[in-house]
């Protein structure tokens, strides 16, 4: 599913912050993958718990992807841009939140064991679809860069596809060997960044299902961002904290 590239506040357009694609130059697009949300199955019991995380295999099992589009919907949120602010507020890359919209965000959430975006890695819930798409296209393996741009490890794609437990690290960046295709994460980030030539990154949408927006030349990674002074709240609010299933 791809949206229509949103547009930033003029703040954020005109802003002195690199582009996202300043950082993939040398590849033809780049496409911002949204990373899904969870929705526990019927009869099934699993925790996400800092510390305590579930295996790649757990999640697969015990959990469906619901796209922003269903969560927007179902919430009653304007765009993808209203739910990214709310997400990262959530995870605290955002110090303030409109009220009503993290009202309606979470009691849907929190209704219907809704599972928030996660943050600093490629989801496992998109990892084995991502890797049928690379060996769809003839790739066997992949290689993992750390942060600091030093190779971490080689993968063989059917090693990931069988693997039970998370495959790659924090804001890890993966890379096919002739370096015609990148993901990579960033740091408190809900999406991650495709790039590859624009028959590529069409073709992995298509075989992974998956949803999110093409950069522009001026797309920043706080393409969300927006300065709200009414009606808002903060980390020490209690509406942060309540439950409200």
């Amino acid at each position: 599913m791809v949206h229509q590239t949103p547009k930033q506040d003029d703040i954020i357009e005109h802003s002195r912050i690199p582009t996202i694609r300043s950082a993939f130059k040398e590849y033809e697009t780049t496409f911002v993958i949204l990373h899904p949300f969870l929705k526990i199955k019927p009869h099934y019991s699993i925790k996400f718990e800092t510390g305590n995380w579930p295996t790649k295999k757990e999640i697969i099992t015990c959990t469906q992807n619901i796209t922003w589009t269903e969560i927007i919907q179902g919430a009653g949120l304007q765009d993808i841009s209203e739910l990214d602010r709310q997400l990262a507020y959530l995870h605290c890359a955002r110090r303030t939140a409109d009220r009503q919209g993290w009202i309606k965000l979470m009691t849907l959430l929190d209704k219907n064991n809704i599972i928030p975006a996660e943050v600093d890695y490629i989801p496992e819930s998109l990892t084995n679809p991502l890797m049928l798409a690379f060996k769809a296209l003839g790739y066997s393996t992949v290689n993992e860069f750390e942060l600091t741009g030093d190779l971490r490890k080689e993968h063989t794609i059917d090693n990931v596809l069988l693997s039970e437990k998370l495959d790659f690290i924090y804001v890890a960046t993966v890379q096919t060997p002739d370096k015609k295709i990148v993901l990579t994460t960033g740091f408190d980030e809900r999406f991650t960044y495709l790039s590859a030539s624009k028959e590529t990154v069409a073709t992995i949408i298509e075989e992974a299902s998956l949803e999110g927006f093409y950069c522009n030349e001026t797309t920043r990674s706080i393409w969300s961002d927006k300065l709200q002074t009414e009606d808002i709240i903060d980390w020490s609010s209690p509406e942060r904290k309540k439950n409200y299933a």
